[in-house]
C-alpha cells in the first residue's frame, strides 16, 4: 500500500517541478496479499480490499523526488470452505522517485511521464478475525507507474507496487513465508509551493531566464532598465531607451543612424559619413571640415584651395603697398595693386582676410608698433572703402619683430618693410 501511494506520489513529482516543488496527493486502489495462506496476486476469485492514502512529495532535481506517504486499508485472502486471513494494514514509507521525464530521456513539461521507485517504510498489521497477532514490520516496496497531466499544477496517476515485509507472524501462520503486497492504484495530485527565487523577483529560477537579475515577468524575468521593451540582455544601448530596429539604441537626430554608431549623434548626417552632416557637399564631414559651410579639398581639410592667380596678387601686394616715409599714409601707386585685392575679396566671399604691418629696426620698438599697427589699419580701411566687409578683416601691426631679412643693409631693411595678405577661410 505504501508502495503504491509512493507510486502515485512518483506520478506527482513528473507534475512536480523546480517551479512547483511540493505536491500533496490521495490515493485508492485495491491490496492482494501473497503469504502462507496462499497467493492473491492477479487471483480475480479473491475478494476486492481496497485502501486509501495520503502522501506529500518534494522536488530535489530534474530525475528525482522524495516523498512522505501513509497508506491505510485491508489486506487478506479466502478460501471457500477453508481458513481465510483478514486484517486491518497501515504503512508508512519514505521513498525516491526516479522520473523518466527529466529532460534526458523524456521532456520535463511531458504530457504523459513514467516512473519507477523504491523506498523503505513500515508496516503495521491488525487481524479482524482473532487469527494471528497484531504485528509490525519493516517493509521495502518497489514499483512502475506513469502520471498524466490534466491542467496546470493537476495530475492523474497510476501505479503497481510491490511491497516485501520483514516478517511472517501477521497473518497468524508461521510457515517461513513472509508476507507480499501488490497494491494497484490510481489518484489525483496537486502541486504547489513556490521555487527557487534567486533574484527575488517572484519569478521561480526555472522560469526565469535572468535567474540572477531582477526582471519582468513580460520578459521571462530578464530586465528592461530603460523601459523601451528590449530585455537588457538583447539591448545595445541597455541603459538608453530605443527602438527594436536599432536594437535598443537611441537615434537622437532621426538620422536613421542609432547613436552608438554614430559620429555625430545629435546632429542628422549620412550613412556614408558615419551619421555626420557635410553642409557644404564637399564630401568630407563637417566635424573633421575646418570649412564646413564652404566646398572644398580633402587635401585642404575641407577648405577651398587659393587659385595661383590669387596667390600672385597677394604676393605683389607684399611688395606693393607702400607708404609715406614714416606715415600711415598709403602712396597713390600703390592702388592699383590694392584694387586688385578687394576685387579678390569681392568675387570670394568665403576668403577672410587677415593683414599685418611690418617694420624695419630704425627708430623706437614702441613708435614701431604703432605704424606698423596703422598702416595695417590704413590699408583694411582703403578696403572697406573698397566694399570689402570689415568683419571679413583684421588688422595687426607687429613693428620690428617678425624680419624677413637682415635690418644691416638697406635691402634686407626695405623687405622688412612690408604689409603681408594672408587668406582663411
Amino acid at each position: 500500500m505504501a508502495l503504491l501511494c509512493l507510486s502515485f506520489s512518483v506520478s506527482t513529482i513528473f507534475a512536480q517541478s523546480a517551479d512547483k516543488p511540493w505536491s500533496i496527493g490521495l490515493t485508492g486502489g485495491k491490496m492482494t496479499y501473497n503469504g502462507d495462506y496462499g497467493n492473491g496476486f492477479f487471483n480475480f476469485d479473491q475478494p476486492f480490499h481496497g485502501q486509501g492514502g495520503l502522501i506529500l512529495k518534494r522536488y530535489l532535481n530534474s530525475s528525482l523526488d522524495l516523498s512522505v506517504e501513509g497508506t491505510y486499508g485491508r489486506t487478506g485472502y479466502w478460501i471457500a470452505g477453508q481458513s481465510d486471513y483478514l486484517a486491518n494494514m497501515f504503512f508508512g514509507n519514505v521513498e525516491a522517485n526516479y522520473k523518466f521525464n527529466n529532460g534526458y530521456i523524456l521532456s520535463e513539461d511531458a504530457r504523459i511521464a513514467p516512473f519507477i521507485f523504491a523506498g523503505l517504510g513500515v508496516g503495521s498489521f491488525n487481524p479482524v478475525d482473532g487469527r494471528g497477532t497484531k504485528a509490525t514490520n519493516f517493509i521495502v516496496p518497489v514499483g512502475l507507474g506513469t502520471k498524466v497531466k490534466i491542467i496546470d499544477d493537476l495530475d492523474f496517476f497510476w501505479k503497481s507496487t510491490f511491497g516485501a515485509e520483514f516478517g511472517d507472524k501477521a497473518d497468524g501462520v508461521d510457515f517461513e513465508k513472509n508476507e507480499k503486497l501488490l497494491l494497484h492504484q490510481i489518484g489525483f495530485q496537486v502541486n504547489f509551493g513556490a521555487g527557487k527565487d534567486t533574484d527575488g523577483d517572484g519569478i521561480s529560477d526555472k522560469k526565469d531566464a535572468c535567474p540572477e537579475v531582477p526582471g519582468l515577468k513580460e520578459f521571462s524575468g530578464c530586465p528592461d532598465t530603460d523601459g523601451d521593451g528590449i530585455t537588457d540582455a538583447k539591448d545595445t544601448c541597455p541603459n538608453e531607451a530605443g527602438p527594436v530596429e536599432f536594437l535598443g539604441c537611441p537615434d537622437s537626430d532621426g538620422d536613421g543612424i542609432a547613436d552608438n554608431k554614430d559620429a555625430c549623434p545629435n546632429t542628422a548626417g549620412s550613412k556614408a559619413l558615419n551619421g555626420c552632416p557635410d553642409s557644404d557637399g564637399d564630401g568630407i564631414a563637417d566635424n573633421k571640415d575646418n570649412c564646413p559651410t564652404i566646398k572644398g579639398t580633402s587635401a585642404n581639410k575641407g577648405c577651398p584651395t587659393v587659385s595661383n592667380e590669387h596667390k600672385t596678387v597677394f604676393l605683389e601686394a607684399l611688395r606693393g603697398v607702400n607708404f609715406e616715409t614714416g606715415k600711415s599714409v598709403i602712396k597713390t601707386e600703390s592702388y592699383g595693386i590694392l584694387n586688385k585685392v578687394a576685387q579678390i575679396m569681392n568675387d570670394n566671399p568665403h576668403y577672410n582676410l587677415a593683414i599685418e604691418g611690418h617694420t624695419d629696426n630704425v627708430g623706437e620698438d614702441a613708435s614701431n608698433m604703432t605704424l606698423s599697427q596703422d598702416r595695417a589699419n590704413s590699408v583694411k580701411t582703403y578696403l572697406t572703402n573698397k566694399g570689402v566687409s570689415s568683419s571679413r578683416m583684421t588688422a595687426q601691426g607687429f613693428g620690428e619683430t617678425r624680419p624677413v631679412s637682415t635690418n644691416e643693409t638697406k635691402e634686407g631693411r626695405a623687405e622688412n618693410r612690408r604689409v603681408e595678405f594672408k587668406v582663411s577661410f
